[in-house]
């Protein structure tokens, strides 16, 4: 296999302006979103544990593959 020279990457003062001005633009909306997330702190927070459980029409689904591989109620 041929082996090309590495790519030379450049990084000018305007491609830095360009980044903090973009990092300055999501700061100040995510404190804005965090703002009116305060005011309505009284609504239910989500638990972030409940993505990992199963949504209730998945739970046949998965007590069948247990029991067709051998890992069904043992008692």
């Amino acid at each position: 296999m041929l082996r090309r020279k590495p790519t030379a990457i450049a990084i000018t003062s305007e491609d830095i302006a360009a980044l903090e001005e973009t990092l300055l633009r999501k700061k100040s909306e995510s404190g804005a979103q965090h703002d009116s997330l305060q005011q309505g702190s009284n609504s239910k927070r989500a638990n972030p544990s409940d993505e990992l459980k199963p949504l209730p029409g998945d739970k046949a689904r998965i007590l069948r593959r247990e029991e067709r591989i051998g890992l069904g109620h043992r008692s």
